[in-house]
């Protein structure tokens, strides 16, 4: 009887109760749609499942994961669906940290740290390492527009001393 009178004194009835639930339960399911909605993968983005490869540490070999995906690291860029994309991309993973090495200390070297690429400039010219498989040796690039994705930029002095060094053997990427 107490229950009773607690409801009549509220004036609630169940019909109040049930419309709630019911927008509650509408709520849920579009908070849901758009929840996967959010968090689907672009066109470009590749779904790992269980078993994928993540690349976590640059040593003479990859360091892997592959008991199951963790969500937090699919944006850095380092799960693999398979072993060969993996070793070929930790190879170019640890070339390209080497190199990124040798210039930092080739740009200490020669007093030129506070040297910054600048896209804004058409005047500056950029210059960058390339590898020529016809002479096996290495030289440099330029460009003064054209950004390449992946590519570390330098002055032409830095270019040209770390090609010297690669093409004299005292550095190996």
């Amino acid at each position: 009887m107490m229950t009773t009178g607690i409801v009549q004194e509220k004036r609630i009835n169940i019909m109040d109760i049930c419309k709630i639930n019911e927008q509650i339960e509408r709520l849920e399911q579009e908070l849901a749609k758009l929840k996967a909605e959010a968090t689907a993968p672009s066109q470009y983005e590749l779904e790992y499942k269980e078993g994928s490869i993540f690349l976590v540490g640059y040593r003479d070999a990859p360091m892997r994961w592959n008991v199951g995906k963790d969500e937090g690291h699919i944006k850095t860029g380092r799960y693999r669906k398979t072993e060969e994309f993996a070793d070929e991309h930790f190879q170019a993973q640890n070339e390209m940290m080497r190199l990124g090495a040798l210039i930092e200390a080739v740009t200490i070297e020669l007093g030129m740290e506070d040297w910054v690429e600048d896209w804004n400039d058409r005047d500056q010219t950029k210059y960058c390492v390339r590898y020529n498989h016809e002479d096996n040796k290495y030289g440099e690039s330029y460009f003064g527009i054209n950004r390449i994705t992946g590519v570390i930029y330098m002055p032409q002095k830095v270019a040209e001393r770390v090609c010297k060094i690669l093409n004299n053997k005292e550095y190996e990427l």
